[in-house]
C-alpha cells in the first residue's frame, strides 16, 4: 500500500494492518496447533520481521487472544469459568468467589503462571468489576472468516479486507498521529484508552470502534504483558496506535496536508 500517513510520518517501525481472510499465505508465521502462543507476538512478526502472521480458530488457544481477534468470547461460557477470568482479572485467589476450585485451576496450570492466578492481573480492584467488564465492557466478535492476518502496511494488496491499521509509536510519532486523527474528528476525544489485555487494544476494540458513528484510534500495549512484549521487540518508549479502517481512510486523505507539513513538526521529527 501506498500510505501518505507513511510517507509524511516516516515511523521507526512498521505499521502493521489487520485484515480479515478465508486465505493464508503460504509462507505466513503461525503458532503450531495445540501450543501456546501470544497473539502480539504475530503483531510483532509483522512489523519487526516483515512477515505476514496469521492466527485461526485452531492455532490460538489463548482465550484473550480468541477474543480479541474476533473468535468469539469464552469468558462466560459457564458460571465456573466466569468466576474464574473474574479473579483472574482483578486479585487472584483473594477475588474468586469459589476459592477452592481457582486454587485447583491454580495448581494445574503451568508453573509460570502460578503468581498470575495467585496474584491475578489487578486489571479490576474486584471480581464483581471483572464480571461487569466481561459481561458489558468486552468487545464481542464472531467473524465469519477463517483467519485474521497481520501484514506489514507495504504489503497489502488491493482486495485485502483491511479492519485497522496499528502503528507502533514513540512519543513524538503518537503526538503527530492523535493531532492528525483529531483534526479530521469533531470533538475533543479522539483517542480511546480501553481497560482489557492489550492484544484487545490491537484488535477487537478496534472493530468496535470501526462500527461505531465516529471511530476514534485506540492507545494500547499499556499493561504489563504489553510492555513485557514491547521490551523484548521494540523498546519501552514504544505504544501502539491503533486506527479503525474508516478512521485510518479520513486520515490517509488528509496526511499530505497537516500537521506533518509545518516547520515545528519538521524540526521536532527530524525530517
Amino acid at each position: 500500500m501506498d500510505s501518505a500517513i507513511l510517507r509524511n510520518l516516516k515511523p521507526e517501525f512498521e505499521p502493521v494492518a489487520v485484515v480479515w481472510s478465508d486465505v493464508c499465505p503460504d509462507d505466513a508465521f503461525q503458532f503450531k496447533e495445540g501450543r501456546f502462543g501470544c497473539t502480539l507476538y504475530l503483531f510483532a512478526e509483522a512489523s519487526r520481521r516483515g512477515k505476514v502472521a496469521a492466527g485461526n480458530r485452531k492455532t490460538v488457544l489463548c482465550p484473550g487472544g480468541r477474543a480479541a481477534l474476533g473468535f468469539g468470547v469464552g469468558f462466560d461460557a459457564s458460571e465456573a469459568v466466569l468466576d474464574q477470568h473474574a479473579a483472574l482479572f482483578s486479585k487472584g485467589i483473594a477475588s474468586a468467589r469459589d476459592r477452592g476450585a481457582y486454587e485447583k485451576i491454580m495448581e494445574d496450570s503451568p508453573r509460570n503462571w502460578h503468581d498470575l492466578y495467585a496474584y491475578g492481573e489487578r486489571r479490576h480492584s474486584g471480581g464483581e468489576l471483572a464480571r461487569e467488564w466481561i459481561l458489558h465492557g468486552l468487545p464481542r466478535y464472531d467473524i465469519p472468516n477463517d483467519y485474521v492476518l497481520f501484514k506489514p502496511l507495504r504489503r497489502v494488496e488491493a482486495d485485502d479486507d483491511i479492519r485497522a491499521v496499528i502503528f507502533p509509536v514513540t512519543p513524538i510519532e503518537l503526538s503527530g498521529l492523535v493531532t492528525l486523527a483529531g483534526s479530521v474528528m469533531p470533538g475533543t476525544d479522539p483517542v480511546q484508552v480501553p481497560q482489557g489485555a492489550d492484544c484487545m487494544s490491537l484488535t477487537a476494540f478496534a472493530y468496535a470502534q470501526a462500527d461505531s458513528g465516529n471511530p476514534r484510534a485506540v492507545l494500547g500495549m499499556m499493561g504489563l504483558d504489553g510492555r513485557e512484549m514491547m521490551r523484548k521487540r521494540f523498546r519501552d518508549d514504544v505504544l501502539t496506535l491503533t486506527l479503525p479502517m474508516p478512521l485510518f481512510e479520513r486520515m490517509e486523505a488528509e496526511a499530505d496536508d497537516c500537521v506533518f507539513q509545518i516547520p515545528s513538526w519538521t524540526k521536532l521529527a527530524g525530517h
